[in-house]
């Protein structure tokens, strides 16, 4: 276990070592002349979540978030208590004879 930690530390130190020069390709495609707009969008969005952080995301049922619209509960059924059930109210159990 130790040995993954190390090696994700090496990687993240690695990766840091080309922040600035990250920043500046996106700056740069982040730019009018820089590339489609769907590549400017990406960096501009890319270089807001760096220097500002993602921005928070509400749950869903917390004030601002999505209402809950559904509830899923899982119902155990015996089969043999159901259709005793049935048969005592008359549900179920009765004979279809056509007239």
């Amino acid at each position: 276990m130790a040995a993954k930690s190390k090696t994700a530390a090496q990687i993240r130190a690695l990766a840091r070592r080309h922040t600035r020069a990250a920043i500046r390709v996106l700056a740069a495609i982040m730019s009018p002349s820089g590339g489609a707009a769907t590549a400017r969008v990406s960096a501009a969005q890319a270089l807001l979540d760096r220097g500002w952080g993602k921005a928070a995301q509400p749950v869903a049922g917390e004030e601002g978030g999505l209402a809950v619209l559904a509830r899923i509960e899982r119902v155990i059924v015996d089969p043999q208590t159901t259709n005793d059930k049935k048969h005592s109210s008359g549900e179920a159990g009765r004979s279809h004879t056509s007239d």
